[in-house]
């Protein structure tokens, strides 16, 4: 790898070289970089954690890197929670101040409690420049020991943010937009911005609107996505947000995603998730230009406003993992639209309308304990995804009349479900899941039968039960597999011989196989080695119980990877 080439520095006019690790050893000190004043386009520079000081990082000269655009600084995450240490740190980063021209900032996981000088907007003087003024985007990932965000609402061209894992940061206020109490003499803060995302704030506990506190006219009036999420103490946020389309919130209070949403008036998508104590949709997210809405994991949302019938140009819906959900609102007005549906809901039926929409392309249907029932999708003629899980109460798959138009269905863990649709002999898939049905039902025995999948089925996963002892021998004639998943199959104690000679195998996962103890033994896995490292892409990820690795030929260098359930 380039990256790991010892004396780089000596390369003088070297203009590319995007990723530099720093070592202790000669070679690979990060003085390496001092002489590259030719490098442009991308930089990152990982390991930090083995550069001493301040002047040996000085020795990286990225003052004078005028051609470089992205930068980005990185701590090895696993070394730096060990270290405590944070003044070396802040002296690291003091030392690798960039040139005033660079456009992309990345920082990630910097173990110090202070961010450096240079990202600091001078005091002296309110026409003084920040370093920053050209930055179009800035990152900040993983920054944990951080307290405080640094200034930036002044950046006359930042246009992406993004701020996650600053745990310790437990109020964002008036020096986030400004270094001054006054700052009536710039017509807007963050004026540029057009995506904001907040992640994983876990001690965030308020985050201030300054137009409430200051004398600024307008921030954030370029702000068309935002993102808040995994921050579960928030409890008062900005409210004003004239541009705003996106919003994706999530790991929050009711409270908070109500107050965001109380003075939105333009929006087209709408992602919720996981918000607590979320019994009702306010009425006003709902408005007549929304085209994307998604509602996921609201354990307590038991209703959905009866205007969700009037959008008649939603394209993309999804409600999932809500349990206490029993009634859904009509989608009639919207079926001509309609794209991407996805439904979880605790009623025996479906909502009504749902016979109309189809203009669907990706219909999922899971998580329903109580649906008995699924309408009739003959008419759904552009349907290139189908999924039906989690309904243990179903016991017939609707037909779906012409299927040319299918590549991906998933069937699984629905319990009482006693056979398969015959329509599914039709289909010439390149993803398909099945299993975790009647367990009279000899789901598997499909697999003999369709031989129009054998040179087209790309992905397959397999869910089982106690009795299959296992996987069906139908899967080596699948010539073109190179993803196959085996799941729940607790009689299963070892795998077939067969399995090392599908030579189109890239990915294999085990998972909740709890009494399989043997693989394949060791020649069969290493034909399936040998062949799978010439394409440098193999996966096995275990989830089982007790297994064998060493009698099976696997071991920490072969490219596999096990993870103990």
């Amino acid at each position: 790898m380039w990256s790991l080439l010892k004396d780089i520095g000596l390369l003088k006019c070297l203009q590319t070289f995007p990723s530099f690790f720093v070592k202790q050893d000669a070679g690979h000190r990060i003085g390496q970089l001092g002489q590259l004043n030719q490098l442009r386009g991308v930089l990152g520079i990982m390991d930090l954690e083995n550069v001493r000081d301040k002047e040996e990082a000085r020795g990286a000269n990225l003052a004078e890197k005028a051609k470089i655009d992205e930068l980005g600084f990185y701590w090895d995450y696993s070394r730096t929670r060990k270290e405590v240490n944070y003044h070396n740190k802040e002296d690291v980063l003091e030392g690798l101040q960039p040139h005033q021209n660079l456009k992309s900032l990345c920082i990630g996981n910097f173990g110090g409690k202070k961010f450096p000088s240079w990202m600091l907007r001078s005091c002296d003087a309110k026409d003084a420049l920040s370093l920053f003024d050209n930055l179009i985007e800035i990152n900040f990932s993983g920054c944990t020991e951080c307290e405080e965000v640094p200034t930036l609402g002044h950046l006359p061209c930042l246009k992406f943010l993004v701020i996650e894992g600053m745990d310790k940061v437990t109020f964002i206020g008036v020096k986030f937009y400004t270094m001054y109490s006054d700052d009536s003499y710039r017509n807007a803060l963050l004026p540029a911005l057009r995506k904001l995302k907040l992640k994983n704030m876990d001690c965030l506990v308020e985050w201030q609107d300054v137009m409430e506190v200051t004398a600024a006219r307008v921030v954030f009036p370029c702000l068309e996505e935002l993102t808040i999420k995994d921050c579960p103490q928030l409890m008062s946020a900005p409210c004003h947000f004239q541009s705003l389309n996106k919003l994706k919130i999530g790991g929050v209070c009711s409270t908070i995603f109500e107050k965001i949403c109380s003075k939105l008036t333009t929006r087209t998508s709408l992602d919720i998730s996981s918000v607590s104590e979320l019994a009702f949709l306010p009425k006003q997210i709902i408005c007549t230009s929304l085209r994307s809405l998604k509602i996921e994991k609201c354990g307590e949302l038991s209703q959905i406003p009866e205007a969700l019938h009037n959008l008649s140009s939603l394209e993309t819906l999804e409600v999932k993992g809500c349990p206490k959900l029993m009634s859904f609102p009509s989608i009639q007005a919207a079926a001509s639209l309609l794209r991407h549906l996805a439904i979880s809901c605790g009623d025996e039926v479906l909502p009504t309308g749902l016979q109309f929409c189809t203009s669907v392309q990706d219909l999922s249907i899971n998580d329903c304990p109580n649906l008995i029932l699924i309408p009739d999708l003959r008419e759904f003629r552009s349907l290139t995804q189908l999924e039906i899980s989690g309904c243990p109460n179903l016991k017939i798959i609707p037909d779906i009349g012409e299927v040319r138009s299918l590549t991906q269905v998933d069937i699984f863990k629905c319990q009482k479900l006693t056979r398969l649709p015959q329509w599914l002999w039709a289909c010439r898939l390149n993803s398909l899941s099945i299993g975790g049905f009647c367990e009279e039902l000899d789901v598997f025995s499909i697999l003999s039968s369709l031989t129009s999948l054998h040179a087209s089925l790309k992905r397959l996963c397999l869910y089982g039960w106690t009795q299959l002892d296992s996987i069906p021998d139908e899967i080596q004639h699948f010539t073109a597999i190179y993803k196959l998943s085996i799941k729940e199959f607790d009689g299963m104690e070892t795998l077939p011989e067969w399995l090392g000679n599908i030579s189109s195998l890239q990915w294999l996962q085990l998972y909740r196989c709890k009494n399989l103890v043997y693989l394949p033994t060791k020649q069969a896995m290493q034909r399936l080695s040998q062949r799978l490292r010439t394409l440098c892409n193999v996966i096995i990820v275990i989830e089982v119980g007790f297994l064998k690795l060493q009698d099976a030929g696997i071991s920490t260098n072969t490219g596999y990877g096990a993870v103990p359930h």
